[in-house]
């Protein structure tokens, strides 16, 4: 399940970062002069999530022992925008959009540990 988490981080970050970049080179994105300081934040959120999203895969591949913590705060900001982003779209009639937004939310659940029972771990007393 580690290596499907793995690949689905790597391959939904690497989406966002090109999703981004093909809607800068058409111009699709009218926020960068109605809006520049708040699309440049939406933008430094959802660059960061895409870059945290495929190092903590990479590392997850890698078996690295700090890539899953890293991935599961990816999942979480991950989770914040795929509930988030669909709003613009719903403006604007963007159903196609929407549907993969809600399609990678359903996948994110699914996948993602964060969203699975954890077994309990021991409280420790102060002595």
């Amino acid at each position: 399940m580690k290596k499907l988490l793995a690949l689905y981080s790597i391959l939904v970050g690497a989406a966002m970062i090109a999703m981004w970049c093909v809607f800068y080179a058409l111009n699709a994105i009218p926020e960068v002069i109605d809006k520049p300081w708040e699309i440049a934040m939406h933008l430094a959120a959802e660059l960061t999530t895409a870059a945290l999203l495929i190092f903590s895969g990479l590392g997850l591949l890698a078996r690295a022992g700090w890539a899953m913590r890293v991935n599961l705060f990816a999942t979480g900001m991950l989770v914040y925008t795929l509930i988030q982003s669909p709003g613009y779209y719903l403006e604007r009639h963007g159903l196609a959009f929407v549907a993969m937004f809600a399609l990678c939310f359903a996948a994110t659940l699914v996948l993602s540990p964060a969203f699975k029972p954890q077994p309990r771990t021991p409280s420790v007393r102060p002595e």
